[in-house]
């Protein structure tokens, strides 16, 4: 298994994630619309959202410099290079790559000084943008061993294991064991495509996938 996401799946697996964890400003940049913009403005558009990102990253490295030990700023700043990669993964491949490591780092130091799942979560999150695997897939693990009705986490970790691993049947466990116990509609329908999906993998498919390992 590669380190790396191929940049071609990029794109696609942010968007999916996004619609979960991220919010939806972000995710309606790609949906379809009535009334498509041009791409210059598209362009445009994400170059000012770039430029305000990269702001918000320079004003609070600037006050973590200050104040290392303060937690929460250390916290918002591992928010901001993950909300700036939502941008560079549109603009510059080697920036996005660079911003979810450096949240990837972040997010570290904060769990080395205090446990938070939460921030595990995000952890998880951005390793897999990142497309490191292992770390994704440990820091999903060992969340799910504290918490293991955390719809998000079970969500995440499908994918991760969809995407990255091709375990298609331990990815439909976990979005079926969510499903099991999401009260939000959105997501329930998000699992429900994305079990829809997995089932429709071909059988020998996974069956090839068991015998590489």
């Amino acid at each position: 298994m590669q380190k790396k996401t191929q940049k071609w799946t990029v794109t696609a697996i942010i968007v999916i994630i996004s619609i979960s964890l991220l919010g939806s400003s972000f995710v309606a940049m790609f949906s379809p619309s009535d009334d498509p913009s041009p791409e210059a403005q598209r362009q445009e558009a994400l170059e000012r959202e770039y430029l305000e990102r990269q702001e918000r990253v320079q004003e609070l490295t600037k006050s973590v410099e200050e104040n290392p030990g303060n937690i929460e700023t250390q916290i918002e700043l591992a928010d901001a290079y993950f909300d700036k990669s939502r941008v560079t993964g549109q603009l510059n491949y080697d920036e996005y790559e660079e911003d979810l490591q450096k949240a990837v780092e972040l997010y570290q130091g904060v769990l080395n000084e205090q446990e938070d799942n939460d921030i595990m979560l995000k952890l998880a999150t951005a390793a897999f943008l990142l497309g490191d695997t292992e770390l994704a897939d440990n820091t999903y693990i060992e969340l799910l061993a504290a918490e293991p009705q955390n719809v998000d986490a079970l969500y995440g970790h499908g994918l991760l294991l969809f995407y990255n691993k091709q375990e298609y049947q331990q990815a439909e466990e976990k979005w079926q064991e969510a499903l099991k116990i999401t009260t939000d509609e959105q997501m329930k329908t998000r699992l429900e495509e994305m079990i829809q999906v997995v089932q429709g993998v071909p059988k020998a498919t996974e069956q090839e996938k068991q015998e590489e390992n």
